[in-house]
């Protein structure tokens, strides 16, 4: 290539990196800071519309559900007032997100800043935020311009970029096309627009670059820095004496209060009718073992059966698990597979789909298959299996991104290839970990089996249901009693176990 094609090669390029590439970055630590101070203020925001509508019932005559009719825009004030007291906070006082990160506000001479230029950093603070908002507000632009095509269309409006404005009317099939590509082109041009117009103004606000610093911090003369920055460190307050702390003290105690409220709490209820359990607790300590090897006539089982049923079932859940779980867990390490975007797409699509999963309880698992292979011990083993691999794959995983490097850093030096440095560098170290998580799976499953067995995932804990709902209390009283008495051992042996494996 000539050097002038060359020059114009490279000019070209940087000219696509400096307008295609966004040039804004908001400061990770001040950006936390304030994000945790807005949640935690609108959290008190909440509470406080609980309990308004919990007293009002309380004291006026409605009904129990009654909820107060709060206008909609009350709740745009409160999210927008929030985060302007979080300002405030941030910029005039220690906050709770400030004093988690150690953040202090420094002055141009390194010491902390004084309250007048404080002031003039939340004044300077606001209108930032205020430009933020806007570039992105400019950024979304084109995305309501295609939602308002979309719709158009969609309700055969004509050929509408506004809504209730249309452009062009709904006519024959060659018309409607050129009027949608015009449309197409449109919104395409107000996307590059919006994304240079907001680029300029974010990257104005918040420059990309590590050691330049937001536009707020250059116009005052005062910077957010770590208190380990400070030149002069002063007297520190007793916590009684610090916003912070009386805040936390205080949506601590809103907290339990909220909680007792929500939950019904009630030591009264609890003391007074505790006498009303006594023929239970009575049952229950006096089990009936008639059909502890015998089958019971009603389930044709028996509670030893139904036990071993239930073993069984978290032992192929385990095992099965276990399969496909080992090797889903190197897609799901960070340090095997964060190597270009192919392999953060993997990790994360992997790390997602075992946080999804172990999100759903088993029991609703159970209830899923029970539909769809019917009611019985496999639809309990395919609820259990499909944990487990959620599970043991996030432990799995996290363990192998906990490996030393220094051997994979070895092997792959010596020319080895991505598979040969996991088999001879990862796995060798995550094997007894691995074998210690697996134990401890089986002993989790022996009690979920249990839990299933509820919904119809067959084991002992259809047993406990069918007598539960029989209100025959002293077979209930002798089916928990074998449970225990199992759960305690597994616990005792896979302890053991992983103790001599570690």
């Amino acid at each position: 290539m000539r050097p002038r094609l060359r020059l114009l090669d490279r000019s070209l390029g940087a000219l696509a990196r400096d307008w295609a590439l966004p040039r804004f970055r908001l400061p990770k630590s001040p950006f936390i800071a304030l994000a945790t101070d807005w949640a935690l203020l609108l959290y008190f925001s909440y509470c406080v519309f609980f309990l308004v509508n919990y007293w009002y019932r309380a004291i006026a005559p409605v009904s129990p559900v009654y909820q107060v009719p709060y206008p909609t825009y009350g709740y745009v004030i409160t999210v927008g007032a929030t985060f302007l007291l979080a300002l405030l906070w941030g910029n005039l006082g220690t906050s709770v997100g400030g004093k988690a990160l150690g953040l202090v506000l420094l002055g141009p001479t390194g010491t902390r800043a004084s309250l007048g230029l404080r002031l003039k950093h939340l004044g300077v603070d606001l209108l930032s935020w205020l430009g933020t908002f806007s570039g992105a507000g400019i950024l979304c632009l084109p995305a309501a311009l295609l939602g308002s095509l979309a719709y158009s269309l969609a309700h055969r409006h004509g050929i509408s970029l506004v809504p209730g404005v249309s452009a062009a009317p709904w006519g024959g099939w060659s018309v409607s096309a050129g009027s949608g590509v015009a449309a197409a082109l449109v919104i395409l041009a107000v996307a590059c627009l919006s994304w240079v117009a907001a680029n300029a103004i974010l990257g104005t606000l918040w420059p990309a670059r590590r050691r330049k610093e937001p536009w707020r911090d250059r116009v005052v003369g005062a910077r957010a820095v770590p208190a380990a920055d400070l030149d002069v460190v002063g007297p520190g307050r007793r916590w009684w004496q610090s916003s912070w702390a009386l805040f936390v003290l205080l949506l601590v105690l809103l907290t339990v209060y909220v909680g007792s409220l929500a939950t019904q709490i009630s030591l009264k209820v609890l003391v007074n009718r505790a006498s009303s359990t006594g023929y239970l607790w009575k049952w229950l300590v006096t089990p009936d073992f008639r059909y502890f090897t015998a089958q019971d006539p009603a389930l044709l089982q028996s509670i030893m059966g139904a036990l071993i049923e239930t073993v069984y079932m978290a032992l192929m859940a385990t095992a099965f698990g276990v399969i496909l779980a080992f090797p889903l867990s190197f897609l799901g390490a960070r340090n095997i597979m964060a190597r270009g975007p192919l392999g953060w797409l993997v990790y994360t699509l992997t790390r997602g789909v075992f946080n999804i999963v172990r999100s759903i309880e088993t029991i609703v698992w159970a209830l899923v298959f029970a539909v769809w292979v019917k009611f019985g011990p496999f639809a309990g083993v395919l609820a259990l299996v499909v944990h487990t691999i959620a599970a043991l794959g996030k432990l799995y995983s996290e363990q192998v991104e906990a490996i030393d490097p220094g051997p994979l850093e070895a092997i792959a030096a010596s020319g080895a290839r991505r598979w040969q440095v996991v088999r001879y560098g990862v796995i060798p170290q995550v094997i007894p970990s691995f074998l210690a998580f697996t134990l401890y799976r089986w002993d989790i499953n022996v009690r979920m089996s249990t839990v299933v067995g509820l919904v119809g995932g067959g084991g002992i804990g259809r047993m406990l249901f069918y007598y539960k709902n029989e209100i025959r209390w002293r077979e209930v009283g002798a089916v928990v009693a074998v449970i225990v008495a199992v759960v305690w051992l597994m616990d005792y042996v896979s302890g053991r176990v992983r103790e001599r494996i570690t």
